[in-house]
């Protein structure tokens, strides 16, 4: 019967490369307990390093929809605040001609709710000329450096024509809030279309003091103005509250992300330290065999 003997220099040679094999793994579990990640090329798990890819793509896009969503509310809250402004200098130019309706009123108390009026139409303006951010948020959010949307009123109001006050752009903007191509909300707001009617409305007021004229006979049109404000204004909050929903949604898919992405790309430090003392202990004893194969000596075999 002849017996083989694994030879010194195979057995030693099978050592190295385990050493180097646990080497290796031990240097990966060092570098995994550093970074809290298991994953450092494709190779090292091509299925995690899918899904990591996956996670991260989804969390670009929420973070996109998110910072619109976020936008796209400033500028509407923006909207809102000014056409509740807008509604209430409308309110207070119904009271103005309702009780310049009377007839017993002199004319300083009429020569006083004129410069008033004349005031409103400043008032109005400004607020269509609102900014937010450097943008012109009843100008197609135009940057404020080009002119003033609306046109500055005169002293002379007689010289002021409300259907040509207004020179600012009338695109329309919207923030894109999903991934289809309907997952769109507008968050502009022409400025022509929403207060053209409401100056038009406070000139002929202001014409009507100023000649003398029947101030009550504006009511019906002051009073279609201010609904037109008051419509403009609920399409708004719908659009706002759509995009705070969003916010809220995009808030939950985000961690929901990134939850998968910590699950495909984070390792578990509790069996990656197990992993590393195991390995430690494999290469400590390898280690060790491979320095008694070094110190096996030709006597030594002879002995056996």
């Amino acid at each position: 019967m002849t017996i083989s003997r694994v030879s010194d220099a195979q057995s030693f040679a099978l050592l190295v490369s385990r050493t180097g094999q646990l080497q290796a793994s031990l240097q990966t579990l060092e570098q995994q307990i550093a970074s809290g990640k298991r994953i450092f090329s494709p190779d090292d798990d091509p299925l995690a390093a899918a899904a990591s890819t996956r996670a991260q793509s989804a969390l670009a896009a929420l973070a996109q929809y998110g910072s619109g969503s976020r936008f796209g509310t400033d500028v509407l809250g923006a909207q809102d605040k000014a056409l509740d402004e807008g509604e209430q200098i409308l309110v207070r130019a119904e009271e103005i001609a309702t009780q310049q309706a009377s007839s017993l009123l002199s004319p300083g108390e009429r020569a006083a709710a004129r410069e008033e009026v004349h005031g409103l139409l400043e008032a109005l303006t400004a607020i269509g000329n609102t900014e937010l951010g450097g943008r012109r948020v009843f100008a197609g959010l135009a940057a404020d450096s080009t002119a003033a949307p609306f046109a500055a009123v005169p002293e002379d109001v007689s010289a002021y024509d409300p259907a040509t006050a207004y020179s600012g752009s009338t695109q329309e903007f919207f923030v894109k809030v999903g991934g289809s191509a309907d997952d769109r909300v507008r968050i502009t707001t022409r400025g022509d279309t929403v207060f053209g009617g409401a100056l038009a409305a406070l000139k002929d007021l202001w014409t009507a003091l100023d000649t003398n004229g029947g101030a009550g006979g504006t009511l019906a049109e002051l009073g279609t103005a201010r609904d037109a404000l008051a419509t403009e204004r609920a399409s708004v909050g719908a659009r706002q509250s759509e995009l705070i929903a969003r916010t809220s949604q995009v808030k939950s898919l985000t961690v929901e992300q990134q939850k998968a992405l910590s699950e495909a790309q984070d390792s578990d430090l509790v069996a990656v330290i197990a992993r590393l003392t195991e390995t430690q202990t494999a290469l400590q004893a390898a280690l060790t065999a491979g320095a008694e194969i070094a110190r096996t000596s030709l006597v030594d075999l002879l002995k056996l």
